[in-house]
This record gives structure tokens, sequence and C-alpha cells, in this order.
């Protein structure tokens, strides 16, 4: 018994969660100005992009992301995490278009968070 307590305290030590990224704020998303902020001033308050791509237009599109994944404790009990099981995640991307003059011309923020559910009586 003494081995099963000892199990369970390590697994819940080394499971946990997977982090992809820096979480936004509001604040600095407010800042935002279409038509007026700079690709340099956006750079500046958020840091470097997660992803940059350039249109054939000339444009570029910056996208900043944030994913954090926690897996549920029930997920760690024998013979239930079969049946139901699960993971939550919060997710936020903001995706900048920024001109061919290095002006925000249009920027969209998403948050959401989601449940990933697993196991028999949790499939739809």
């Amino acid at each position: 018994m003494k081995r099963f307590y000892l199990l369970i305290i390590c697994l819940s030590l080394i499971s946990g969660c997977a982090t992809v990224g820096t979480k936004m704020n509001q604040e600095n998303i407010a800042q935002i100005k279409e038509g007026i902020t700079s690709q340099e001033e956006v750079i500046a308050s958020m840091g470097q992009p997660y992803m940059q791509t350039l249109t054939s237009d000339g444009k570029i599109i910056m996208m900043y992301q944030y994913t954090k994944v926690k897996n549920r404790a029930i997920n760690f009990i024998p013979i239930v995490n079969l049946l139901a099981g699960g993971m939550d995640m919060k997710q936020q991307i903001l995706q900048i278009l920024v001109d061919k003059n290095g002006i925000v011309e249009k920027y969209i923020f998403t948050d959401s968070n989601s449940d990933i559910n697993s196991g028999l009586f949790n499939t739809q």
C-alpha cells in the first residue's frame, strides 16, 4: 500500500501541464490602435511574435499564441481514467495585420477555454 501512495505522489509531481508561449494581458492588447500603432511598438510591448507571415501583397501577419493544457486529476486514477478523463485548455491567439508602411491595419484577439474529454463515457 505504501508503494501505491508513493506512486500517486510521484505521478502528481511529474504530471501537470504543458505551456506554449507567454500569456497575454488585456492592457497590452488595448494599446494596439489600428492605423496608428507601428510594428515596432507592438514588438516593444508584446515581445517577438510566435510566427510572422508575409502575404502576397507585401503585408505582414504577426501571430502571438499562448496555450496551456492541464491534466485533470481523474486521469491518474487507475481504471477510472479509462472511463472518464481529459484535460482543460486555455488558449489565447493574437493576429495582427501590418501594412507595407509598418503600421497595424487590423488585429484579432481570441481568448478561449476548452475541455478535452477522453475515456469511454466522454466520447460523443
